[in-house]
C-alpha cells in the first residue's frame, strides 16, 4: 500500500528476506529473466557470425528496435509508479519517465556500434535510478535487486553487439 504523504510502499508489505517470494514477484522474475532471451541470443549471433551474417542489417535494427521498446516498458514502470504511491515529486517522475522512451527512439537513428553504446549507457542510468529508488522505498526492495540483475544482462548484451559491429 502506498502512503499518500510521502510517496513510498508501506515497509509492512515487504516480505523478509528469508520469507518465501510473492507469486508477484516470481512472477516479475521469470518474466524478466525470459525478457533477457532476446538481448542474449541477437547478441550471441552477432558475436558468433559478425558482419558476415547474411541479415546483418535486419539484426542489428531488431536488437535496436527491442532495445527501445524494453526502454519504453522501464519508463512506463516508472510512470506507472508515481501515480500509484502518490508520490510528491510525481510531477518531476512522470516528466523523468518519459525520457527513455525518447532516448530509445532517438538511438534508433544513431549508427552501430554507436546506438548500442548510447542503448548501454541508457539502460545503466535507468537500471541506477531503478535501484536508488528501490532503496528510498519508492519500489519494493526485490524490485531493486531484479532491475540489477536484468540492467547488468541488458548493458553486457550492448557492449557485445557494439565490439562486434565496430
Amino acid at each position: 500500500m502506498a502512503s499518500r504523504a510521502t510517496g513510498t510502499l508501506d515497509e509492512a508489505r515487504f516480505r523478509e528476506p528469508d520469507a518465501p517470494r510473492s507469486s508477484l514477484e516470481r512472477a516479475a522474475w521469470w518474466l524478466g529473466l525470459a525478457g533477457l532471451i532476446p538481448f542474449f541470443g541477437m547478441a550471441g549471433l552477432l558475436l558468433y557470425a559478425g558482419r558476415d551474417f547474411i541479415a546483418f542489417p535486419q539484426l542489428v535494427l531488431a536488437l535496436s528496435g527491442y532495445g527501445a521498446t524494453i526502454l519504453a516498458f522501464l519508463g512506463g514502470i516508472r510512470w506507472g509508479a508515481a501515480i500509484a504511491t502518490g508520490h510528491p515529486t510525481g510531477g518531476g517522475v512522470l516528466a523523468l519517465s518519459v525520457l527513455p522512451s525518447l532516448a530509445g527512439w532517438l538511438i534508433l537513428f544513431a549508427p552501430a556500434p554507436w546506438s548500442f553504446i548510447a542503448f548501454a549507457a541508457v539502460f545503466a542510468c535507468q537500471g541506477a535510478w531503478d535501484i536508488a529508488a528501490a532503496r528510498r522505498g519508492t519500489l519494493p526492495p526485490w524490485f531493486g535487486r531484479l532491475r540489477l540483475v536484468l540492467t547488468a544482462g541488458a548493458v553486457l548484451a550492448m557492449l557485445v553487439a557494439a565490439a562486434r559491429t565496430f
